[in-house]
C-alpha cells in the first residue's frame, strides 16, 4: 500500500496459548507541522490547519487561531470565543454521532444509520437548527425516550435501559455483557482542559518545543495517558458507575461519547454569557512570541504550541489526541495486552482499538507466537 499524507496505524497481536503476549503499535502518520508552518503568516497557518486534516479540521483551526493569538499577545472577545465553542462542539458532535451510528454497528455487523447522520450534516452551519435536530436524533434513534429522563439514570438505570434494547445503540450496549469491561487501560486520564493546570500545560509545551519527537509519544507527568471523552464526563453517575464496576475500556470510553452527545444540545442552545468557551478552547501565552492552544475534539483533547518571529512562524508543533491514545506503550496496548486470545480475538482487538477512535486509518494482524 502506497504511503498517503494521512498515514495509518498497524496494530499486531502476537498470541501464546490462550495469552496476548505482545502488542506492537507502529504509526505512519506524518508529522509535518514544522515543514508545513514555517515562514508562514498568522491567518496562512489558521487556514493551512483547516485544510490539511480531513478529521477535525475545523478544531485544527480553531487551535491555530488560538496559539498565534496567544503568541501575540491578544485577546479575542467573547463573540468570537462563543462562535469558535460552537464550531468545535458541532463537529464534536457529528464526530460522536459517526461513531455511534455507523462505526460500531459496521464493527458489530449491523446496519449502519446514514440517514441521521446526513440530517445532522445538513444542519450543521446553524448552531441552533443543529441543536434541534441533534435533540430529535437522541430522543428517538438514539435513546428512544427524552434525553432529559436518560441522562438522570444512574448505572442501574443505564442496566435496564440497555437491556430493554429499544434502540440499536442500547441493543449494542446489551451485547456487551455484564462482566468485566473490554479493552481495560491502566493509564491515567489527560486532565480535561477546564482542569488543566497552567504550569503543567507549559512543561508540555516546553518539551514539545525542545524535541519535536515528543509529539509522536508525548508522556504527561512522566506517563503515557488516554484523552477523550471520559476524562471529560468522569463525574457522571452513568460512567463513574460502569467504571467503578467493570474498569474503564470500550464500554466506558462508548457510553462517555453517548453521554456528552447527550448534553451537547443544551450547551448548544446555553445563552452566551454562560460560558467563557474554556472548557473547549484555551490558550496560553507562555513567553514572548510563544503560545499554546488546547481544544477539546471527539477524540479527545489536541494541542498546538507556536514560536513566532517578525511575526511569521518560526516553530510549530501539534500534539494530536491519536499520539496519547494509540502511544506505543500506552492505553491502547495495555487494553489490547488484557485480551483473551481465543476466539474473535480481532472482532475484539478492532472494537477496543475503534473505542480510542485513531484520525487515520488502522488495521489489526494476528500472529502465533
Amino acid at each position: 500500500m502506497s504511503p498517503s499524507l494521512e498515514g495509518r496505524i498497524d496494530i499486531h497481536l502476537t498470541r501464546t496459548g490462550e495469552a496476548v503476549t505482545n502488542v506492537a503499535i507502529r504509526s505512519s502518520r506524518p508529522h509535518l507541522a514544522q515543514k508545513l508552518m514555517a515562514g508562514r503568516g498568522q491567518e496562512e497557518v489558521a487556514d493551512l490547519a483547516g485544510l490539511i486534516f480531513s478529521l477535525c479540521g475545523k478544531a485544527q483551526r480553531v487551535a491555530a487561531q488560538a496559539a498565534c493569538e496567544a503568541a501575540c499577545g491578544l485577546t479575542p472577545g467573547r463573540d468570537v470565543l462563543r462562535q469558535r465553542e460552537h464550531t468545535v462542539l458541532v463537529e464534536r458532535a457529528q464526530e460522536h454521532a459517526w461513531r455511534l451510528l455507523l462505526s460500531w454497528p459496521e464493527q458489530a455487523g449491523r446496519s449502519p444509520d446514514m440517514s441521521s447522520l446526513l440530517v445532522l450534516r445538513q444542519t450543521a452551519a446553524e448552531p441552533a437548527r443543529f441543536a434541534d435536530a441533534l435533540d430529535g436524533l437522541l430522543g428517538t434513534t438514539l435513546l428512544g425516550e427524552p434525553t432529559a429522563q436518560w441522562s438522570n439514570r444512574n448505572l442501574a438505570g443505564f442496566d435496564a435501559w440497555r437491556h430493554q434494547s429499544a434502540t440499536l445503540i442500547a441493543k449494542l450496549f446489551a451485547d456487551l455483557g455484564e462482566g468485566p469491561d473490554i479493552g481495560m487501560s491502566r493509564a491515567p486520564l489527560l486532565p480535561a482542559l477546564a482542569h488543566l493546570d497552567s504550569a503543567l500545560a507549559a512543561d508540555l509545551a516546553q518539551q514539545a518545543l525542545d524535541d519535536a519527537a515528543y509529539c509522536t509519544a508525548p508522556r504527561w507527568l512522566g506517563k503515557p495517558a488516554e484523552t477523550g471523552a471520559p476524562a471529560r464526563v468522569s463525574d457522571h453517575p452513568m460512567l463513574a458507575g460502569w467504571i467503578a464496576q467493570r474498569g474503564r475500556g470500550a464500554g466506558a470510553r462508548l457510553l462517555a461519547r453517548l453521554l456528552e452527545l447527550a448534553e451537547l444540545p443544551q450547551r448548544l442552545r446555553a445563552d452566551p454569557g454562560q460560558s467563557d468557551g474554556a472548557a473547549v478552547v484555551r490558550s496560553w501565552a507562555l513567553a514572548d512570541n510563544v503560545g499554546m492552544a488546547g481544544v477539546e475534539t471527539s477524540r479527545g483533547l489536541l494541542i498546538h504550541v507556536v514560536r513566532l518571529r517578525d511575526g511569521r512562524v518560526a516553530d510549530y508543533r501539534i500534539i494530536a489526541p491519536t499520539e496519547w491514545n494509540f502511544h506505543p506503550s500506552g492505553p491502547l496496548a495495555q487494553a489490547l495486552a488484557g485480551l483473551e486470545a481465543g476466539p474473535g480475538l480481532e472482532t475484539r482487538a478492532r472494537l477496543v482499538s475503534q473505542s480510542l477512535d485513531p484520525c487515520v486509518s488502522f488495521g489489526v494482524e494476528l500472529s502465533d507466537a
